[in-house]
């Protein structure tokens, strides 16, 4: 009971304080503008994508990596993919804060943080599965290069 009561000061001080509103409602712009152009970094990631897989089937071009033009607009697709989850919970937040305090809802704001506590714990998880990926290959690697060394 305690704890709620608590919680209960807290959000009348958040929503009752002019400078906090006026961060909040700075950073719901920012936060919406960097939205937009993460929704445009993903259309052009995603045409992108697109005309490498129609060029790798309209031609049979093999980069001197050994991978097909095709190879490189599925991963180009797979990271569009990648990258819209971040992008659609940053614009959640922005346009959910500024919502919530134009009209002094602490529901809106409340499902404004919450999606800012997703956008943290995806880009959370994705560090580390990438910080794993690349442990993993110093693992693998470095053996190899210093049995190719010797």
């Amino acid at each position: 009971m305690e704890n709620f009561e608590n919680i209960q000061s807290v959000n009348q001080t958040l929503t009752d304080d002019s400078k906090i509103k006026t961060y909040l409602l700075e950073i719901s712009k920012w936060g919406k503008f960097f939205a937009i152009v993460g929704y445009i970094g993903i259309a052009v990631l995603a045409i992108v994508a697109i005309a490498l897989i129609v060029i790798s089937f309209i031609t049979s071009i093999k980069l001197d990596v050994g991978l097909s033009l095709g190879t490189f607009g599925v991963i180009y697709f797979a990271l569009a993919i990648l990258y819209y989850f971040p992008v659609k919970f940053l614009y959640k937040f922005s346009i959910q804060i500024k919502k919530g305090l134009e009209s002094d809802n602490n529901q809106d704001i409340t499902l404004g943080f919450e999606n800012l506590k997703s956008l943290f714990k995806f880009t959370g998880i994705l560090t580390i599965v990438i910080l794993s990926i690349y442990a993993l290959l110093l693992v693998i690697g470095l053996p190899i290069i210093l049995l190719i060394a010797n």
